[in-house]
Protein backbone atom coordinates (compact mmCIF):
# COMPACT_ATOMS: atom_id res chain seq x y z
CA UNK A 1 0.00 0.00 0.00
CA UNK A 2 2.89 2.83 -0.97
CA UNK A 3 4.61 3.87 -3.47
CA UNK A 4 8.20 2.44 -3.83
CA UNK A 5 9.99 5.46 -5.36
CA UNK A 6 9.25 7.65 -2.28
CA UNK A 7 7.85 5.32 0.15
CA UNK A 8 4.84 7.34 0.90
CA UNK A 9 1.06 5.61 1.46
CA UNK A 10 -0.78 5.12 -1.33
CA UNK A 11 -3.99 6.10 -1.88
CA UNK A 12 -5.37 3.00 -0.49
CA UNK A 13 -3.87 3.57 2.58
CA UNK A 14 -5.36 6.92 3.03
CA UNK A 15 -8.67 5.87 2.09
CA UNK A 16 -8.20 3.42 4.99
CA UNK A 17 -6.76 5.81 7.44
CA UNK A 18 -9.34 8.70 6.77
CA UNK A 19 -12.21 6.35 7.23
CA UNK A 20 -11.37 4.56 10.09
CA UNK A 21 -10.41 7.85 11.84
CA UNK A 22 -13.31 9.85 10.47
CA UNK A 23 -10.92 12.12 8.72
CA UNK A 24 -11.71 14.71 5.90
CA UNK A 25 -9.58 14.47 2.55
CA UNK A 26 -7.93 17.38 3.38
CA UNK A 27 -5.88 15.98 5.92
CA UNK A 28 -4.26 13.60 3.44
CA UNK A 29 -2.41 16.99 2.12
CA UNK A 30 -1.55 17.87 5.70
CA UNK A 31 0.29 14.21 6.10
CA UNK A 32 2.03 14.35 3.41
CA UNK A 33 2.91 17.73 3.20
CA UNK A 34 4.05 18.00 7.14
CA UNK A 35 4.58 14.80 8.05
CA UNK A 36 6.29 12.63 5.55
CA UNK A 37 9.98 14.29 7.08
CA UNK A 38 8.94 12.58 10.55
CA UNK A 39 8.26 9.52 9.01
CA UNK A 40 11.44 9.01 6.96
CA UNK A 41 13.41 10.20 9.91
CA UNK A 42 12.17 7.41 12.62
CA UNK A 43 12.21 5.11 9.73
CA UNK A 44 16.24 6.75 8.67
CA UNK A 45 17.16 5.96 12.53
CA UNK A 46 15.86 2.47 12.16
CA UNK A 47 17.92 1.54 9.40
CA UNK A 48 20.96 3.08 11.05
CA UNK A 49 20.19 0.89 14.15
CA UNK A 50 19.20 -2.31 13.16
CA UNK A 51 22.33 -3.66 12.49
CA UNK A 52 23.24 -3.29 16.59
CA UNK A 53 21.36 -6.15 18.32
CA UNK A 54 21.41 -4.33 21.55
CA UNK A 55 19.40 -1.44 20.06
CA UNK A 56 16.51 -0.14 22.02
CA UNK A 57 13.18 1.12 20.26
CA UNK A 58 12.75 4.45 19.65
CA UNK A 59 10.30 6.16 21.41
CA UNK A 60 8.61 9.45 19.76
CA UNK A 61 6.93 11.68 22.03
CA UNK A 62 4.29 13.45 20.80
CA UNK A 63 3.21 16.82 22.86
CA UNK A 64 0.31 19.14 22.37
CA UNK A 65 -2.56 21.04 24.48
CA UNK A 66 -6.32 19.42 24.38
CA UNK A 67 -7.99 18.71 21.14
CA UNK A 68 -4.41 19.73 18.90
CA UNK A 69 -4.66 16.72 16.98
CA UNK A 70 -1.96 14.19 18.92
CA UNK A 71 -4.08 11.13 18.95
CA UNK A 72 -4.75 11.40 15.45
CA UNK A 73 -0.62 11.92 14.43
CA UNK A 74 0.13 9.07 16.69
CA UNK A 75 -2.61 7.26 14.92
CA UNK A 76 -1.04 7.94 11.58
CA UNK A 77 2.39 7.40 12.25
CA UNK A 78 1.75 4.22 13.84
CA UNK A 79 0.02 2.91 10.72
CA UNK A 80 2.25 4.67 7.85
CA UNK A 81 5.14 2.86 10.19
CA UNK A 82 3.43 -0.44 10.06
CA UNK A 83 1.99 -0.26 6.70
CA UNK A 84 4.69 0.87 4.29
CA UNK A 85 7.72 0.15 6.18
CA UNK A 86 6.73 -3.07 8.44
CA UNK A 87 7.50 -1.80 11.87
CA UNK A 88 5.85 -2.64 15.12
CA UNK A 89 4.58 -0.03 17.14
CA UNK A 90 2.93 0.71 20.37
CA UNK A 91 1.31 3.28 20.95
CA UNK A 92 0.75 4.60 24.25
CA UNK A 93 -1.14 7.99 25.54
CA UNK A 94 -0.52 9.48 28.84
CA UNK A 95 -4.27 9.63 29.85
CA UNK A 96 -4.49 5.75 30.00
CA UNK A 97 -2.40 5.69 32.93
CA UNK A 98 -4.61 8.05 34.90
CA UNK A 99 -4.79 6.64 38.56
CA UNK A 100 -8.64 5.44 39.28
CA UNK A 101 -10.72 7.54 40.57
CA UNK A 102 -10.50 5.59 44.12
CA UNK A 103 -6.66 6.41 44.01
CA UNK A 104 -7.67 9.88 42.72
CA UNK A 105 -9.77 10.89 46.00
CA UNK A 106 -6.97 9.24 48.12
CA UNK A 107 -4.54 11.93 46.71
CA UNK A 108 -7.46 14.56 47.34
CA UNK A 109 -7.76 13.48 50.89
CA UNK A 110 -4.26 13.55 51.69
CA UNK A 111 -2.47 16.29 49.54
CA UNK A 112 -5.62 18.82 48.29
CA UNK A 113 -8.87 18.46 46.80
CA UNK A 114 -7.83 19.05 43.53
CA UNK A 115 -6.40 15.79 43.31
CA UNK A 116 -9.78 14.41 42.14
CA UNK A 117 -9.99 15.53 39.15
CA UNK A 118 -7.52 13.99 36.60
CA UNK A 119 -4.92 15.50 34.38
CA UNK A 120 -2.07 17.39 36.06
CA UNK A 121 0.87 15.47 36.52
CA UNK A 122 0.77 13.81 40.02
CA UNK A 123 -2.69 12.01 38.69
CA UNK A 124 -1.33 9.36 36.38
CA UNK A 125 0.59 6.06 37.64
CA UNK A 126 3.76 7.44 36.22
CA UNK A 127 5.27 4.54 37.68
CA UNK A 128 3.35 2.05 35.79
CA UNK A 129 4.40 4.06 32.81
CA UNK A 130 7.71 3.75 33.67
CA UNK A 131 7.75 -0.26 33.91
CA UNK A 132 5.92 -0.37 30.70
CA UNK A 133 8.52 2.00 29.07
CA UNK A 134 11.25 0.09 30.57
CA UNK A 135 10.38 -3.52 29.68
CA UNK A 136 10.30 -2.15 26.05
CA UNK A 137 13.28 -0.78 26.09
CA UNK A 138 15.02 -3.75 27.39
CA UNK A 139 12.97 -6.01 25.60
CA UNK A 140 11.61 -8.01 28.28
CA UNK A 141 10.27 -11.51 27.93
CA UNK A 142 6.71 -12.57 28.22
CA UNK A 143 3.88 -10.06 28.20
CA UNK A 144 2.51 -6.76 29.42
CA UNK A 145 -0.78 -5.42 30.03
CA UNK A 146 -1.35 -1.54 29.06
CA UNK A 147 -4.11 -0.13 30.71
CA UNK A 148 -7.10 1.78 29.63
CA UNK A 149 -8.82 4.82 30.60
CA UNK A 150 -12.11 5.22 30.37
CA UNK A 151 -13.03 9.26 30.35
CA UNK A 152 -17.22 8.02 30.10
CA UNK A 153 -16.89 6.33 33.61
CA UNK A 154 -13.94 8.67 34.76
CA UNK A 155 -12.43 5.26 35.53
CA UNK A 156 -9.86 2.85 34.25
CA UNK A 157 -11.18 0.19 32.50
CA UNK A 158 -11.96 -3.08 33.80
CA UNK A 159 -9.30 -4.67 30.86
CA UNK A 160 -5.66 -3.70 29.29
CA UNK A 161 -4.34 -4.70 26.48
CA UNK A 162 -1.87 -7.42 26.60
CA UNK A 163 1.81 -6.51 24.43
CA UNK A 164 4.81 -8.43 23.98
CA UNK A 165 7.64 -6.18 24.77
CA UNK A 166 10.44 -7.75 23.10
CA UNK A 167 8.52 -7.42 19.37
CA UNK A 168 8.64 -3.52 19.82
CA UNK A 169 10.58 -1.62 17.12
CA UNK A 170 8.97 1.73 18.31
CA UNK A 171 6.85 3.37 20.87
CA UNK A 172 4.83 6.26 20.54
CA UNK A 173 3.87 7.90 23.55
CA UNK A 174 1.55 10.88 23.21
CA UNK A 175 -0.35 13.64 25.94
CA UNK A 176 -0.49 17.64 26.73
CA UNK A 177 2.22 17.12 29.19
CA UNK A 178 4.33 14.66 27.50
CA UNK A 179 7.97 15.89 27.37
CA UNK A 180 7.05 18.95 29.42
CA UNK A 181 9.54 20.42 32.00
CA UNK A 182 8.77 21.43 35.37
CA UNK A 183 8.32 25.51 36.16
CA UNK A 184 10.66 27.96 37.52
CA UNK A 185 9.60 27.53 41.44
CA UNK A 186 9.19 31.76 41.13
CA UNK A 187 6.00 31.31 38.33
CA UNK A 188 4.24 29.39 41.28
CA UNK A 189 3.66 32.40 43.29
CA UNK A 190 1.11 33.85 41.47
CA UNK A 191 -2.58 32.11 40.57
CA UNK A 192 -2.65 31.02 36.61
CA UNK A 193 -6.60 31.79 36.92
CA UNK A 194 -9.84 31.72 39.24
CA UNK A 195 -9.72 27.68 40.06
CA UNK A 196 -5.98 28.65 41.82
CA UNK A 197 -7.29 31.82 43.69
CA UNK A 198 -10.09 30.04 44.88
CA UNK A 199 -9.16 26.38 45.59
CA UNK A 200 -5.31 26.43 45.44
CA UNK A 201 -4.52 29.77 47.36
CA UNK A 202 -1.35 28.72 49.27
CA UNK A 203 -0.25 27.35 46.22
CA UNK A 204 0.01 23.42 47.24
CA UNK A 205 -1.58 22.07 44.70
CA UNK A 206 0.50 23.47 42.00
CA UNK A 207 3.80 23.02 43.79
CA UNK A 208 3.01 19.35 44.42
CA UNK A 209 2.06 18.98 40.77
CA UNK A 210 5.40 20.84 39.61
CA UNK A 211 7.20 18.06 42.17
CA UNK A 212 5.60 15.50 40.30
CA UNK A 213 6.63 17.12 37.26
CA UNK A 214 10.58 17.34 38.28
CA UNK A 215 10.48 13.76 39.35
CA UNK A 216 9.28 10.47 37.80
CA UNK A 217 8.23 12.11 34.93
CA UNK A 218 11.06 13.50 34.03
CA UNK A 219 12.49 10.03 34.13
CA UNK A 220 10.17 9.03 31.95
CA UNK A 221 10.36 11.78 29.61
CA UNK A 222 14.22 11.47 29.47
CA UNK A 223 13.83 8.25 27.68
CA UNK A 224 12.01 10.24 24.71
CA UNK A 225 14.25 9.81 21.32
CA UNK A 226 12.36 12.12 19.43
CA UNK A 227 9.83 14.80 20.73
CA UNK A 228 7.52 16.28 18.27
CA UNK A 229 5.10 19.14 19.41
CA UNK A 230 1.84 20.29 17.78
CA UNK A 231 1.92 23.92 18.81
CA UNK A 232 -1.41 25.95 19.43
CA UNK A 233 -1.53 29.78 18.40
CA UNK A 234 -2.68 30.62 22.01
CA UNK A 235 -4.29 29.25 25.10
CA UNK A 236 -7.53 30.56 24.02
CA UNK A 237 -8.23 27.88 21.76
CA UNK A 238 -8.05 24.96 23.91
CA UNK A 239 -11.18 25.81 25.44
CA UNK A 240 -12.89 25.10 22.26
CA UNK A 241 -10.84 22.33 21.19
CA UNK A 242 -11.36 20.94 23.78
CA UNK A 243 -15.05 21.11 24.26
CA UNK A 244 -14.96 19.36 20.42
CA UNK A 245 -13.68 16.54 21.86
CA UNK A 246 -16.29 16.74 24.39
CA UNK A 247 -19.07 16.41 21.82
CA UNK A 248 -17.36 13.48 20.40
CA UNK A 249 -17.29 11.50 23.38
CA UNK A 250 -20.90 12.15 24.18
CA UNK A 251 -21.79 11.30 20.94
CA UNK A 252 -19.49 8.02 20.73
CA UNK A 253 -21.14 7.08 23.60
CA UNK A 254 -24.82 8.09 22.28
CA UNK A 255 -25.45 10.37 25.12
CA UNK A 256 -27.76 13.90 24.65
CA UNK A 257 -25.85 14.86 28.06
CA UNK A 258 -23.35 14.30 30.38
CA UNK A 259 -23.70 11.60 32.09
CA UNK A 260 -22.45 11.44 36.39
CA UNK A 261 -20.26 14.05 35.60
CA UNK A 262 -18.10 12.29 33.90
CA UNK A 263 -18.72 14.17 30.51
CA UNK A 264 -19.27 17.31 30.14
CA UNK A 265 -21.19 20.41 28.97
CA UNK A 266 -19.23 23.79 28.43
CA UNK A 267 -19.15 25.24 31.26
CA UNK A 268 -18.18 22.38 32.56
CA UNK A 269 -15.05 22.12 29.63
CA UNK A 270 -14.08 25.91 30.50
CA UNK A 271 -13.92 24.97 34.42
CA UNK A 272 -12.26 21.56 33.76
CA UNK A 273 -9.48 23.71 31.25
CA UNK A 274 -8.58 25.36 34.27
CA UNK A 275 -6.82 22.40 35.88
CA UNK A 276 -4.61 22.72 32.63
CA UNK A 277 -3.99 26.53 31.85
CA UNK A 278 -1.00 26.79 33.82
CA UNK A 279 1.06 24.18 32.46
CA UNK A 280 -0.43 24.36 28.88
CA UNK A 281 0.73 28.10 28.82
CA UNK A 282 3.81 27.19 30.12
CA UNK A 283 4.36 24.50 27.28
CA UNK A 284 3.08 26.90 24.76
CA UNK A 285 6.49 29.05 25.76
CA UNK A 286 9.22 26.35 26.23
CA UNK A 287 8.10 23.01 24.24
CA UNK A 288 8.54 24.73 20.44
CA UNK A 289 12.52 25.25 21.58
CA UNK A 290 12.65 21.50 23.00
CA UNK A 291 11.26 19.63 20.08
CA UNK A 292 13.29 18.10 17.18
CA UNK A 293 10.15 18.71 14.98
CA UNK A 294 7.09 21.55 15.62
CA UNK A 295 4.44 21.56 13.61
CA UNK A 296 2.66 25.49 14.25
CA UNK A 297 -1.13 25.51 13.99
CA UNK A 298 -3.97 28.02 13.25
CA UNK A 299 -7.21 28.00 15.31
CA UNK A 300 -8.64 25.75 12.83
CA UNK A 301 -5.60 23.16 13.77
CA UNK A 302 -4.05 23.94 9.90
CA UNK A 303 -0.15 23.64 10.30
CA UNK A 304 1.04 27.27 8.94
CA UNK A 305 4.28 26.53 9.57
CA UNK A 306 7.12 23.47 10.41
CA UNK A 307 10.33 23.46 12.47
CA UNK A 308 12.81 20.47 11.87
CA UNK A 309 15.09 18.25 9.64
CA UNK A 310 14.39 18.69 6.30
CA UNK A 311 12.09 21.77 6.81
CA UNK A 312 12.14 23.94 3.80
CA UNK A 313 13.16 27.67 4.19
CA UNK A 314 10.23 28.61 3.37
CA UNK A 315 8.07 26.67 5.88
CA UNK A 316 10.51 26.77 8.61
CA UNK A 317 9.37 28.78 12.16
CA UNK A 318 12.64 29.10 14.35
CA UNK A 319 10.67 31.63 16.38
CA UNK A 320 11.31 30.59 20.06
Amino acid sequence: MYDEGDRRPDAAFWQTFLTRERLPELYRETGETWFSPLVEAIWQRHCEEKTLSASPPQIIGIHGCQGSGKSTLAALVEAWLTTVFGLSVLRLSIDDFYLTKHDRQSLAKNIHPLFATRGVPGTHDIGLLEAVMQAVITRSDGEIVIPEFDKAIDDRAPHGKTVAPHTIDVVILEGWCVGLPPEPEQRLDQPANELEREQDPAAIWRRDVNQALAGRYTTVFDLITTLVVLKAPHFDTVVDWRWEQEQKLIKRHRLSSPVNGALMDRRGVERFVEFYQRLTEWGLQVMPGRADFCFYLDQSRQITSYSGPSADAETTDTTP
